[in-house]
């Protein structure tokens, strides 16, 4: 199975290909947004890039689901913001997003702006050890 370290160093060359930011500015604890620069298009070509190269499957609002699926009957968003029960549930589903980010008052909007390096390799990790191949392809 592949090891976060291992898929970082897969994941930096489509960073960088789809960024345009060097392989020194991409680190694990870094926002794709605030501080790599990504725009709503740029998100929707590493996930697809994302899939080609490992073999996985990402799903659209996929945070959203999986948040959604531990919260039977319970309310994800009131008027476009997140509830508090929403946002339990992201914080224990994704450690790897700013928890102190994660508060009252965010919009279901903004979630994506909030997405890190981290993020993505924890999902990959998550997806090829569901996919069983336990094997990233480069």
């Amino acid at each position: 199975m592949n090891t976060e370290s291992d898929i970082l160093e897969q994941l930096k060359p489509l960073l960088v290909e789809v960024l345009g930011v060097r392989p020194d500015e991409i680190h694990p604890h870094r926002e794709l947004v605030a501080d790599l620069g990504a725009e709503s298009i740029d998100l929707l070509d590493l996930t697809f890039r994302i899939e080609e190269a490992f073999k996985v499957r990402i799903e659209a609002n996929e945070l959203e689901r999986q948040a959604i699926q531990q919260m039977p009957g319970g309310v994800y968003e009131r008027d476009g913001y997140l509830t508090e029960e929403a946002l339990v549930e992201i914080r224990r589903a994704a450690p790897e997003l700013d928890q102190a980010k994660l508060v009252t008052g965010l919009r279901k909007a903004d979630l994506p702006a909030l997405l890190t390096v981290a993020f993505f390799v924890s999902l990959i990790q998550r997806k090829l050890s569901v996919s069983g191949t336990g094997e990233a392809h480069a």
